[in-house]
Parts: C-alpha cells; structure tokens; sequence
C-alpha cells in the first residue's frame, strides 16, 4: 500500500503522463487522498492486516475511478494497464 500511495503522488506529479491528464479537482482528490494514506501509515505501524486493509480500499475507491476514467477516455491498450494496476495493490 505504500508503494502504491508514494507511486500514486508521483504520477500525478508527472506532468508528462497521469498528471498532465488530469483535471485540477482530480488531482486535488488523488493528492489527499495518498496524504492522507501516508499520513495514516506514518502514525500505524504497528495496525493489524484487517486496518491496512480498510485504508488500502479507502485509497484505491479515492483513486480507482478517477484512473479507469482517464485511461478508458485514452482508449485501447492503456484501459488493459490501469485494471492490471489494481490487481498489484
């Protein structure tokens, strides 16, 4: 989960790919949400896989949609590599 929020924020850092297609609001959206995950995963080291887990699908329902809208409004090949995304989660 962490590597997916600290991957999360540089994408949508990257102006050049995921951050460059999205909307302002999106991007507000992503970005605190992965904050907040962070933020969550900084203060709960020690929580127990059923917590990790809550805050795994809070992030990815944050993020979810708003990647599978980019990547579908792109079309084709990219669609296929935003599912496979969330399968590494």
């Amino acid at each position: 989960m962490e590597g997916y929020a600290y991957s999360m924020k540089n994408q949508v850092n990257d102006k050049e790919k995921l951050g460059g297609k999205l909307s302002d609001g999106d991007k507000e959206t992503i970005t605190k949400a992965v904050d907040e995950t962070i933020s969550w995963l900084e203060g709960h080291q020690e929580a127990e896989k059923d917590e990790y887990e809550a805050q795994k699908k809070k992030l990815e329902e944050a993020v979810q949609p708003i990647v599978s809208k980019i990547y579908k409004d792109a079309g084709g090949q990219e669609g296929g590599a935003g599912a496979e995304d969330k399968d590494e989660l």
